[in-house]
């Protein structure tokens, strides 16, 4: 397949064609590196996603119909085994299953016509593949297309991307990441090896979009010897790592280390005022203090929804069948965050520049 290739695309002009601030995220960017990978590229009427995994079908959906809602997407199952049955679960009214008794599990065609969108999805695509601050979620998603673990014997571990050529897209992800890499012509694939560039990999999560890869990934990582690191290397990287909402579990997997001595560090990072955490139900989340985003469990982020004008406990209650009290709970837990405030006998949310993430 031949991979975009920005230097033969239209210069991009971000206000001709009216971008919104949803465009241009590590979602939006995750997919336009599963397109590049997997899709159709040189379809000028239609946007085609392809993948074996209905979770990123489905989140490619989800993505897609934020960017251009419309009703004709269609959806092509294809199934080893005619009696073999996949529970699709997306609103989308044209689906057709085929039979194909080459495929070894069933995989998924996600297709939405139109020539307007497939103009203005280019555009996108453009716009993102120059940013540098979207290189990881672009890698993420052309492993989840075109991405494979190798492990043999002699504790081989070897991670690759496969691409009849080299890509000079690719390239330039890699080397911005310093993550060595050699193209195998015999093999047509990228191939990246050593625990070094592991932790490269590891750092910008490269195969978490696709659940199958991920637990791979993380299962080979996790079969290096232990790291010896450098004095306080833990603790100064994990201030990088929290850019995002991580639990300590995480934290701990990440650096192959245990949880109770990545929550002694934690503590202490907590105390000097470096980092901060958020309860969201039984679960405490871990966040540099510079981080804009605060995490929030999905009820609170239906109760916001809800806010667009002030509202009394009761009308949240009736709205969300939910009792009154826990609807007050929520509210004040809400409050203390700065997100909504009392306003006379109803409740309001605040205007601010933070970012609001459910995690559940």
């Amino acid at each position: 397949m031949e991979v975009f290739d920005m230097k033969r695309e239209i210069n991009v002009n971000v206000d001709d064609i009216n971008m919104k601030n949803m465009y241009f995220s590590d979602d939006t960017a995750e997919l336009v590196g599963l397109w590049v990978a997997e899709g159709d590229d040189r379809s000028k009427n239609e946007i085609t996603i392809t993948n074996n995994s209905f979770e990123l079908i489905e989140f490619s959906y989800n993505i897609l119909y934020k960017l251009f809602k419309a009703e004709n997407y269609r959806l092509y199952v294809y199934l080893p085994d005619k009696n073999q049955k996949v529970n699709i679960n997306l609103p989308i009214r044209n689906i057709r299953y085929y039979l194909d008794i080459r495929a070894n599990k069933p995989y998924f065609i996600l297709r939405i016509a139109n020539v307007k969108f497939m103009k203005e999805w280019r555009k996108i695509v453009g716009e993102i593949c120059i940013g540098k601050g979207f290189y990881a979620a672009i890698l993420r998603g052309f492993f989840a297309g075109e991405g494979n673990i190798k492990t043999g014997s002699h504790s081989d571990r070897t991670l690759r991307i496969a691409q009849k050529e080299p890509i000079e897209l690719i390239n330039q992800i890699l080397k911005y990441f310093n993550i060595e890499f050699r193209f195998s012509k015999r093999g047509r694939s990228y191939e990246i090896f050593g625990r070094k560039n592991w932790e490269k990999l590891a750092d910008i999560n490269i195969a978490d979009l696709h659940p199958i890869k991920k637990k791979k990934f993380w299962e080979v990582y996790s079969s290096y010897k232990q790291w010896h690191y450098e004095k306080h290397h833990i603790r100064n990287t994990i201030l990088n790592y929290l850019n995002k909402p991580r639990t300590s579990s995480e934290i701990a997997k990440k650096f192959n280390r245990s949880q109770s001595r990545i929550q002694s560090i934690l503590t202490k990072l907590k105390r000097e005022g470096g980092i901060k955490n958020f309860r969201v139900r039984s679960r405490d989340y871990w966040l540099s203090v510079n981080s804009r985003i605060i995490p929030i469990s999905g009820t609170k982020m239906k109760i916001m929804n809800l806010l667009d004008k002030p509202k009394k406990i009761y009308e949240i209650a009736n709205n969300l069948q939910i009792d009154e009290k826990s609807v007050s709970r929520r509210l004040n837990e809400l409050k203390e965050l700065g997100l909504v405030d009392r306003e006379g006998y109803g409740w309001n949310k605040n205007t601010n520049n933070m970012e609001v993430l459910v995690c559940d």
